[in-house]
């Protein structure tokens, strides 16, 4: 009797268990964490519009393309920061237990 007691105990916690270990295998949906990261990557791709100089010649034109060229850098080092921010969103919603994700 004492055998049958302990046999339906192990039963009646054995779904639960499983369920826990079967919760812990599915992965999390990071859509959303992976549409950033392509965003922010196409947005670092952009380059600069220079066709507002494209008439001007020598010092003019260089003069027009500088602030151009400088905003676009500037531009540029805020996109790859964007980038590295969602790919690290990326990684801690693919792997929550990883280093600095919590």
């Amino acid at each position: 009797m004492k055998r049958a007691m302990m046999l339906a105990t192990v039963f009646l916690f054995l779904p639960a268990a499983g369920a826990r270990a079967w919760a812990a295998d599915e992965k999390p949906d990071c859509s959303a964490q992976k549409t950033a990261v392509d965003e922010a990557t196409t947005a670092a791709k952009i380059k600069a519009d220079l066709s507002s100089c494209k008439e001007m010649k020598g010092k003019e034109k260089k003069d027009c393309e500088t602030p151009i060229k400088d905003k676009a850098k500037e531009d540029t080092k805020a996109a790859k920061e964007k980038v590295a921010e969602a790919k690290k969103a990326l990684a801690c919603c693919n792997n929550p237990k990883k280093k600095g994700c919590m």
